[in-house]
């Protein structure tokens, strides 16, 4: 249950700020970015196919076209 509350607030809360894209951060070993058109519902399905252990939301980027996340596996 309280993963789905965090999964409804972590697409509701979005703050994008810069002029930089998300695919020009730099990531660890760990962390990963995971493009997911055409809804950032998709992100999360992915995320856990990608971290079999685990995952940490670090950035969303909730585009019209195209959300976008950076994880970090666990």
């Amino acid at each position: 249950m309280s993963r789905g509350i965090f999964m409804l607030l972590t697409t509701i809360i979005v703050g994008c700020s810069g002029t930089k894209t998300m695919r020009e951060i730099p990531l660890s070993d760990s962390q990963y970015y995971v493009s997911c058109p055409p809804h950032v519902f998709y992100c999360y399905r992915k995320s856990e196919l990608i971290c079999h252990s685990g995952y940490r939301v670090l950035t969303v980027a909730r585009w019209e076209d195209n959300p976008e996340m950076i994880i970090e596996c666990q």
